[in-house]
C-alpha cells in the first residue's frame, strides 16, 4: 500500500506538466497515473485504444544527382554463339559487259583425207562426129610441126599452206616461136571456211597467160553447218598461145578469187603434185 501512495505522490507532483504537454513521454506518464489510481481503488485498469495514425507529411524535395560512378573493367569475353540459320539466296544479278576480243588461236593441224568417193555411172557413147576437112600436106607443114619429145614436168611431195601467193615454179625451154604451151596442174587443193574461195592460176614469166585467156581453176566452199576439211584431187589444164621462144617460166599462184572473200587454202596432201609443160603446135584457125 506504501508503494502505491507513493507513486501516486510523484505523480501528483507532476501531473501538471504531463497533462500539458503533447510529448511522447509526457503522455506515457499519464497513462501511469491513471494506472495507479485504479490500482490503489482495487480494480485494474482498462487498456487503452490505439490512437488515430497521424497524416502523413508532404515528401521532400529530390536530393542532388549523385556523381558518375568510376567505369568497370571490361568483362571476359564470351563464348561464341552458334551458327545462325542460312539465309535465303539472293536475287541474281545483272549480267557483266562483254569482255575484250581473245587472241586468235594457232591453226589446227591438217585434218585426214577423205574417203574416196564412189565411181559414177558410166555415160551412154556420144555420136560419131563429122567427118573433118582435108589437111595439109606433110611437106608443107613439117617446117611448123613440133617435135612431140618438147615436154617436161616438175614434181613434188610437199603440202604448202599458201593462202595468196605463188607455190611452184618450173622452168621450160620453148624451141618454136610459133608453137603454144600446154600446162597442167594435178594434186590436192582445198578451202577451209564458209562462204570463201581461193583460185589457182598459171603465170608466165610473171604475167597470166593472156592467148587467148587465162588458165585458172577456182575452189569455192559453202557449208550451212560445220566446217570440213576436204582435201580431194583435182586437176586443170589449157593450152596458152603468143608465148617467145626460148627459156620460159611457169608458175603455179593461189589467190583470192573475184568478189568473194579469201579462204585457208592449202595444196598438196599426202600425194605429189605435178605441173606438166608440153610444147605444141599451134591450133588450126
Amino acid at each position: 500500500m506504501v508503494q502505491y501512495f507513493a507513486v501516486f505522490l510523484i505523480l501528483s507532483l507532476f501531473g501538471g506538466s504531463l497533462v500539458t504537454t503533447t510529448s511522447p513521454q509526457q503522455q506515457n506518464a499519464t497513462e501511469l497515473k491513471d494506472l495507479c489510481q485504479r490500482s490503489m481503488l482495487g480494480f485494474p485498469g482498462i487498456p487503452g485504444s490505439n490512437g488515430i495514425p497521424g497524416v502523413p507529411g508532404v515528401p521532400g524535395p529530390h536530393g542532388p544527382q549523385g556523381r558518375e560512378g568510376v567505369k568497370g573493367q571490361i568483362g571476359d569475353k564470351g563464348s561464341q554463339g552458334m551458327p545462325g540459320p542460312r539465309g535465303d539466296r539472293g536475287r541474281e544479278g545483272p549480267s557483266g559487259k562483254s569482255g575484250p576480243r581473245g587472241i586468235k588461236g594457232m591453226k589446227g593441224e591438217q585434218g585426214l583425207l577423205g574417203m574416196k568417193g564412189e565411181p559414177g555411172i558410166v555415160g551412154n557413147p556420144g555420136r560419131k562426129g563429122d567427118k573433118g576437112e582435108k589437111g595439109e600436106s606433110a611437106k608443107a607443114s613439117q617446117a611448123s610441126v613440133v617435135p612431140q619429145t618438147n615436154w617436161k614436168q616438175c614434181v613434188w611431195k610437199s603440202s604448202s599452206g599458201t593462202e595468196n601467193g605463188k607455190i611452184k615454179d618450173c622452168a621450160f625451154n620453148k624451141l618454136q616461136s610459133n608453137s603454144a604451151l600446154k600446162v597442167s596442174f594435178q594434186g590436192n587443193m582445198r578451202v577451209v571456211g564458209n562462204y570463201k574461195c581461193n583460185r589457182w592460176y598459171f603465170k608466165f614469166n610473171g604475167d597470166e597467160c593472156s592467148g587467148p585467156m587465162t588458165i585458172e581453176a577456182a575452189v569455192y566452199n559453202e557449208w550451212s553447218s560445220g566446217n570440213p576439211n576436204l582435201l580431194h584431187h583435182r586437176s586443170f589444164e589449157g593450152y596458152c598461145e603468143n608465148i617467145s621462144q626460148g627459156a620460159v617460166r611457169v608458175e603455179l599462184w593461189v589467190g583470192k578469187c573475184g568478189g568473194r572473200a579469201l579462204g585457208d587454202a592449202h595444196t598438196g596432201f599426202e600425194s605429189v603434185s605435178r605441173i606438166m609443160i608440153e610444147e605444141v603446135s599451134r591450133p588450126q584457125s
